[in-house]
C-alpha cells in the first residue's frame, strides 16, 4: 500500500512525528557579529548567539522537504507550518552580509574561526511588506493561517499594510494588532477583519506601547477615524488590551463603543493599562454578563508595579453583587474601588482556581479610616471568602479556589488565614506584647506581587496569622487606613 493511501488521520500523525524529529535536528539558534571595528582599529569581530529561532520558523524549516514530495504533503505542511504566524519589525537597521539568511547553512558558519562581514542596511518593515506581497500572490497560503501576531508596527502606513495582509486570511480566528489600528483604519476595514473574511474572528488582542517621538509627532499618525463606533463585535469570544501608552490611548469611550455589540465575550483581559477606569470595565461586563468566564483587570502601568486608582463607578451599582451574579464567571482578577463579603456570599458561584481582588476601600467604609466597623467588615470579608473556599473543596465535584485579597498595603490569604505585609511598625509599637508570636518571614514580596509597588517604599514583607492581625488593628498597633 502506498503511504498516501492510508487514512489521512494516520498520515497526518506520521508527518507530524517526522516534523517534530526534524525540528530537533534543525538549527535552533540564530547568530550575529559584534559591532565592526572603527577605522584604524584592530579589534576583532566576535560571533555570538543572537537568540532562539522562533517556533513558527522551526516548523517551516522542519517541513521544507515534505512540501516537495506531493501535493497532499504540501497542503499538510502548509497547514502545520502556517497555523500560527508572527510578523516582527526588524529591531536593528543592519545585518551582516556574511551570515546567510538560510538557517540550514548555520552549521557551516559555526566552523568559521575568524568571522568577517560588512554591515548592510535592512528595511525594518521588509517582513511585513513581503507578507503582503506573498498573501496577495498566493491567497491559498494565507487561507491556511489560524492565528497571527503583528509586533512593532504602529504607524498609519504599517497599519494599512497589516490589514492588507489580513484580507486573504479567510480562516483567521485570532489576531494580535497594534492599538493604533483602532485609530488609523476605518470602520469598513474593521468590519472586513471581524466578520468579512469568511470565518468570524474569535480572539482580538491590542498591544499598546509608547511610539518613538518621530512616529508620534507625524501628523499622518495622529488621525483618529473612530471605527469602533460602527463595528459589530458580537462574534468575538476573547478580547484583550495589554500595555500602557499616552499616545492616543484606549479609553472608557472605546470600551463603551465595543460594549454596544460585544455581547458574547467569554474572556476579557485588561492588563498594564492606566487609561481605563472601572466604568469602562463594567460596560463590557454588563454587555457579556451571561457568557463571561474569564475577567482580568490589572490596570498597572508598564513603568513599574504601581496600581492607579481604578476610578469610582458613575452610578450606585454594587460591583461585588454584579460579579457574584455573573452565571459563568470562573476566573477573576479585578481591581475595585471597594470590596465586601457580598462578593463571596453565593455558594453557587462558579469561581475556581486563582482569584485576586485588589481593592482601595471596603464597601460602606469608603472614608478609608481604620475604625472598628471597618475592621469588622474586613473580618467578615475574609470569613466569607474562607467559607466559599471550603464549600468548593467539599462539593460533589471538588474545585480548588485560592483567594488573594490586596488591601491596605497587605496581602491576605483567607484560605491559609495569613496576612503578608510590612509589619515592622507593629513590632516596634508592641515590644512587650505577646500577640506577635505568629510573626514570621513571608514568601511574598512587594515587587512583582500586588502589595506595595513604589520601589522607594519597598521593604521586607512579613507574615502573621489573620486573627492576630485583626487583633493588632483593633488595638491600634496596626492600621487598615487607605
Amino acid at each position: 500500500m502506498h503511504i498516501n493511501e492510508i487514512p489521512y488521520e494516520i498520515l497526518s500523525k506520521i508527518l507530524e512525528e517526522a516534523a517534530t524529529a526534524n525540528t530537533r535536528d534543525a538549527p535552533r539558534y540564530t547568530f550575529g557579529l559584534s559591532e565592526p571595528p572603527m577605522p584604524y582599529q584592530k579589534a576583532t569581530l566576535q560571533r555570538y548567539v543572537r537568540g532562539p529561532v522562533p517556533p513558527e520558523m522551526l516548523r517551516w524549516d522542519a517541513t521544507s522537504a515534505m512540501r516537495l514530495v506531493s501535493w497532499r504533503w504540501h497542503e499538510w505542511s502548509l497547514e502545520y507550518a502556517l497555523k500560527d504566524v508572527y510578523i516582527r519589525r526588524w529591531k536593528g537597521g543592519e545585518r551582516w552580509a556574511e551570515l546567510s539568511l538560510r538557517r540550514e547553512n548555520y552549521g557551516l558558519y559555526e566552523l568559521v574561526d575568524k568571522p568577517t562581514g560588512t554591515a548592510v542596511y535592512r528595511d525594518p518593515f521588509a517582513s511585513l511588506k513581503h507578507t503582503v506581497n506573498t498573501f496577495n500572490q498566493f491567497p491559498s497560503v494565507a487561507a491556511k493561517i489560524k492565528r497571527m501576531w503583528f509586533h512593532g508596527f504602529y504607524t498609519a502606513e504599517t497599519n494599512r499594510m497589516v490589514f492588507e495582509s489580513l484580507k486573504n486570511c479567510t480562516n483567521l480566528t485570532s489576531v494580535s494588532l497594534p492599538w493604533t489600528a483602532t485609530r488609523h483604519l476605518d470602520a469598513k476595514a474593521w468590519r472586513n477583519l471581524l466578520v468579512g473574511n469568511g470565518k468570524p474572528l474569535e480572539s482580538l488582542e491590542l498591544l499598546a506601547v509608547d511610539p518613538t517621538s518621530q512616529q508620534s509627532g507625524e501628523k499622518v499618525n495622529q488621525i483618529d477615524l473612530q471605527p469602533l463606533q460602527s463595528v459589530n463585535f458580537g462574534m468575538l469570544r476573547r478580547l484583550k488590551f495589554f500595555g500602557d501608552t499616552t499616545f492616543m490611548p484606549i479609553t472608557d469611550d472605546d470600551l463603551f463603543a465595543i460594549a454596544r455589540t460585544a455581547t458574547q465575550l467569554q474572556e476579557f483581559h485588561l492588563t498594564c493599562i492606566s487609561t481605563v477606569t472601572i466604568d469602562g470595565v463594567m460596560a463590557i461586563v454588563r454587555a457579556s454578563r451571561s457568557t463571561l468566564r474569564v475577567l482580568e483587570h490589572s490596570p498597572r502601568s508598564q513603568d513599574g508595579f504601581w496600581h492607579p486608582h481604578p476610578g469610582s463607578p458613575s452610578d450606585s451599582e454594587h460591583l461585588c453583587e454584579t460579579f457574584r451574579s455573573c452565571p459563568k464567571l470562573e476566573t477573576l482578577s479585578i481591581s475595585l474601588p471597594s470590596v465586601c463579603a457580598d462578593l463571596f456570599s453565593d455558594r453557587n458561584v462558579k469561581f475556581h482556581g486563582d482569584l485576586q481582588v485588589r481593592a482601595l476601600h471596603l464597601c460602606g467604609h469608603e472614608h478609608g479610616r481604620s475604625t472598628q466597623a471597618a475592621t469588622d467588615a474586613l473580618q467578615q470579608l475574609l470569613h466569607q471568602a474562607r467559607v466559599l473556599i471550603d464549600i468548593k473543596a467539599n462539593s460533589v465535584i471538588p474545585r480548588e479556589l485560592y483567594v488573594e485579597l490586596f488591601f491596605a498595603d497587605c496581602i491576605f490569604e483567607p484560605g491559609l488565614k495569613l496576612v503578608h505585609g510590612d509589619l515592622t511598625a507593629a513590632a516596634v509599637a508592641s515590644e512587650t506584647e505577646t500577640w506577635l508570636d505568629t510573626l514570621g518571614p513571608s514568601g511574598k514580596g512587594p515587587y512583582g506581587s500586588t502589595g506595595l509597588y513604589e520601589k522607594e517604599e519597598e521593604g521586607p514583607f512579613q507574615s502573621m496569622e489573620e486573627d492576630d492581625f485583626l487583633t493588632g488593628v483593633r488595638r491600634r498597633f496596626l492600621s487598615i487606613s487607605t
